[in-house]
């Protein structure tokens, strides 16, 4: 009986060709994952392919970009920060969007020449208060070559897991592999997604920390400093808050914060990029906004 034809050599030429579609190429490698109950690559590829939307990212997705203002006579405008932590707060981000996207946002850049990524409520509201007269909308500008990158690495990566898996004699017949190549994946360490991948960072509980916001009362600050506690937050900054709060007016909706505790929001969000507060970036002022309006009893 002719033998069939290897999906894994399949996965291998797709992964070292120019690659048109790289969702394409990670549907193949979640077909081969799964059909070696590799639970860790399913994982990494799922969140490649759907985006990640709870889970920490790999480090190939911290994207740094340019806060400008999109001004309708001049185009965009550099916006100048006067402290570097507020300035990394707002130019380095999570890019946790699917590749598809990802590829998508690429093939209209050919249209605008730049890519856009966006910026959370508050710190648009942020933006918009430093402005004298002309409310101009703030954006956040990157360099095409960085998602480029990320298509890369993800193609790379499975073009190296791909031969792996042959090194190790995990080819398969056609779309089946025997139960001995299934033991081996299992048992060989050389094929983890921690091998291609590094460490991949760290978040919040989010449901606890979702139980503990539901106990922060209006206008009670020990409600709200045990929340911020929960988060792993130092005391020092704590109290560098309740000083915000006590300084600012109240606000009257949940998007425009005081510009103390605006300010302090935005250093906090900076520290998950510098390492120094373990907190996913992208998630990190939405849980503190989220903590401040409830504070306020906004929502």
């Amino acid at each position: 009986m002719k033998k069939k034809t290897s999906i894994v050599l399949e996965l291998q030429q797709l992964a070292s060709e120019k690659a048109e579609d790289i969702s394409d190429l990670l549907r193949k490698a979640l077909l081969v994952a799964s059909k070696l109950r590799l639970t860790d690559f399913q994982k990494w590829i799922k969140n490649e392919l759907n985006g990640y939307e709870k889970d920490a990212i790999p480090s190939y997705r911290m994207g740094r970009g340019e806060i400008k203002l999109k001004n309708p006579y001049h185009g965009l405008i550099p916006v100048a920060f006067g402290d570097s932590e507020i300035e990394d707060a707002f130019c380095n981000f999570e890019i946790r969007q699917s590749i598809g996207s990802l590829e998508a946002v690429l093939a209209n850049s050919e249209k605008t020449g730049y890519l856009t990524f966006p910026l959370n409520t508050q710190m648009i509201s942020y933006l918009m208060q430093q402005q004298d007269i002309a409310q101009l909308p703030p954006v956040r500008v990157i360099d095409k070559s960085k998602i480029n990158a990320i298509l890369e690495i993800v193609q790379n990566t499975i073009l190296e897991w791909s031969l792996k898996l042959e090194d190790q004699g995990i080819l398969g017949d056609g779309l089946s592999f025997s139960p001995d190549e299934k033991e081996r994946a299992a048992s060989n360490m050389e094929i983890k997604i921690e091998n291609f991948q590094g460490v991949m960072g760290d978040i919040v509980n989010s449901s606890v920390t979702q139980n503990l916001a539901q106990e922060i009362g209006k206008g009670d600050l020990t409600s709200l400093n045990k929340y911020l506690e929960s988060l792993r937050i130092q005391p020092e900054e704590i109290n560098e808050l309740n000083k915000a709060i006590k300084e600012d007016h109240v606000p009257e909706n949940p998007t425009e914060f005081g510009e103390k505790v605006n300010l302090w929001i935005g250093k906090m969000v900076s520290k998950t990029i510098t390492g120094t507060w373990n907190v996913a970036a992208s998630g990190a002022g939405g849980l503190l906004a989220t903590a401040l309006a409830k504070y306020y009893g906004l929502i």
